[in-house]
């Protein structure tokens, strides 16, 4: 029988997620797996006999484990996206939208896993490209959104965007975010945009503190392909950032063209908790 190989991914700035890295690894043995940690995060636990490459945890692990908060199983779902590993996260923060459940029920949570007693969601991810006059086309990878912004000194900008190479609007705001129905809980939620049930095939276009009376969100299909020309001459700095996790500057004249990925992210849910039941809890009804 070929033992099944699970990642442990931590987020390793939380000290209860780290003290949790020993204890799944043990239970996993237990149930005959084979648990792997990234070389780093085994030397940072004692754990060395199960140390393994980045690749290697990310390509070859039949699911993995992260144990954090959303930042952590968004950056996680970047990087195993290309592979298409799936991902269970152990909510070691406060919101936990992605989570499938919290890190005291870890055992139990892993045990259905293994039993099969789980639903996999696919995630739309995003896909942005900088063209530039001066550098070659460079691509990144959004699990929550990409923003485009202006910098600390920087005076509020104009953002002209294209759906489908047709002129949709010009936004004056300090930015403009596209956000997947994953995203829709995060920046997108706090600058005024809707939310949007996860399994929904679209993205939601919403300018940030926009110069005007009437600024509204626009949702568009996840088969357009979003443009936006931000000019800003020697105004300062314009910031492109994905997941607010990774960012680039951008150059006076670039081009930003924002499209669905090839790629998506797979999420284990092992709860019987609609949408709609952690939106409640989370975000609506605070006292409950």
């Amino acid at each position: 029988m070929t033992l099944k190989t699970i990642g442990i991914v931590p987020n390793y700035d939380k000290e209860a997620a780290m003290n949790m890295v020993s204890d799944i690894a043990s239970f996993l043995k237990e149930k005959e797996c084979n648990p792997v940690v990234t070389y780093k995060i085994a030397e940072m636990t004692g754990l060395k006999n199960i140390g393994v490459t980045k690749y290697e945890l990310y390509s070859k692990s039949d699911f993995i484990i992260v144990l954090g908060g959303d930042g952590t199983l968004l950056d996680t779902g970047r990087k195993a996206a290309k592979y298409g590993t799936p991902l269970l996260g152990l909510n070691m923060g406060t919101m936990g939208f992605l989570a499938s459940a919290d890190g005291k029920d870890a055992h139990e949570t892993i045990e259905k896993v293994l039993n099969g007693e789980y639903k996999l969601e696919k995630r739309l991810m995003l896909e942005a490209e900088i063209s530039s006059e001066s550098d070659s086309p460079k691509q990144y990878k959004a699990v929550n959104d990409v923003c485009i912004n202006r910098g600390v000194f920087t005076r509020i900008t104009e953002y002209s965007v294209y759906v489908d190479d047709e002129y949709l609007a010009t936004f004056r705001a300090d930015g403009i975010i596209i956000s997947t129905p994953t995203g829709s809980t995060a920046y997108n939620l706090s600058a005024g945009g809707p939310v949007l049930k996860p399994d929904i095939e679209c993205m939601v276009i919403t300018p940030i503190c926009a110069h005007t009376l009437h600024s509204r969100s626009i949702v568009v299909s996840a088969d357009d392909t979003i443009r936006i020309e931000a000019s800003f001459g020697t105004n300062g700095d314009i910031i492109m950032s994905m997941d607010g996790q990774t960012s680039v500057i951008l150059n006076n004249g670039d081009t930003i063209n924002v499209k669905k990925s090839a790629s998506s992210v797979n999420i284990i849910k092992t709860n019987t908790r609609s949408f709609y039941e952690i939106l409640r809890k989370k975000l609506i009804s605070k006292g409950e």
